[in-house]
């Protein structure tokens, strides 16, 4: 079979499952297969597919079909103009994170900031690009789950940055609460749980069938608990300046009076995402000068 005809069909049968962008996902698997770039597929059209090929390029059609996320079946994802690998372990990243690694790097530009906290890590994606976007910078990339700091640690050497991304496993903020490290933090960064329990089912097939439903419900039913965890935790860091947080959709206005009362924010930033929807808030806050 040629490789336009099983692009075609590999698109049809993901049209029929339901599949959004079935046309682009199918043309990735097929790149991924073939070890092309998708910009290279356009010259290859006529290529008649091998048996292997042929089976490989189905297999992961009939998984994509089921719903399992293409970043997932293609083991690796970009994330602000890196590569990082991406499998089940942990949440996809996604372009709307990316707000707060804008707002995370200003804040650290503005204040000078030398040492950060990347609390709920994941891949490990947020703590590897502050760490390659800013000289210098040592981040604490803490996680509650041993499969996904795997996972960071793998992005983490991926990007040579062992030296300056430091993994540790704990709840929130457990491990910047020790000694080497709680004199020294001076920036929280997280993207943590913030769906309601209720809201979950709704969701896409691909987050709830095959993403780590832990990283994404908040265990409280107002879906902010982790970010009143996380900020009880940040009064106890005496050195701290700034906090940012991604929120989910309407929680922007609750996280940023919390950080205000908690944390004595001299300052409120609330950025939008690439739907318009408010979703970082950040804060330089007054807690060193108490």
């Amino acid at each position: 079979m040629k490789l336009r005809d099983a692009i075609n069909d590999a698109r049809t049968r993901l049209d029929e499952a339901g599949v959004p962008e079935a046309e682009f996902d199918a043309r990735a698997l097929a790149a991924h297969v073939l070890r092309l770039r998708l910009s290279q597929l356009a010259m290859q059209q006529e290529r008649m597919l091998t048996g292997d090929e042929l089976a490989a390029f189905d297999t992961l059609v009939t998984c994509r079909a089921r719903r399992e996320p293409l970043q997932y079946l293609l083991g690796s994802t970009g994330f602000y103009g890196r590569e990082f690998v991406c499998d089940p372990r942990a949440l996809i990243p996604r372009p709307d994170t990316e707000a707060l690694v804008d707002v995370s790097l200003e804040l650290i530009e503005e204040l000078g900031l030398r040492v950060a906290v990347d609390v709920g890590t994941g891949s490990g994606v947020i703590a590897v690009t502050l760490a390659a976007e800013v000289e210098g910078l040592e981040v604490l990339a803490t996680d509650s789950s041993e499969d996904a700091l795997a996972l960071a640690a793998e992005n983490v050497r991926r990007h040579a940055l062992d030296s300056r991304v430091t993994l540790a496993q704990g709840r929130w903020l457990d491990p910047a609460l020790d000694e080497a490290w709680v004199q020294r933090v001076e920036m929280v960064v997280s993207n943590p749980p913030y769906i309601r329990a209720d809201e979950f089912e709704a969701l896409m097939p691909e987050i709830v069938k095959h993403e780590p439903r832990e990283a994404l419900v908040d265990t409280e039913p107002d879906g902010i608990g982790s970010y009143r965890a996380i900020v009880e935790q940040c009064t106890s860091l005496p050195r701290l300046q700034a906090v940012a947080f991604e929120v989910g959709e309407g929680q922007a206005t609750q996280v940023a009076e919390l950080m205000r009362e908690a944390l004595r924010a001299r300052e409120i930033i609330i950025r939008k995402d690439l739907g318009k929807i408010d979703r970082v808030v950040a804060a330089v806050v007054g807690i060193g000068e108490r």
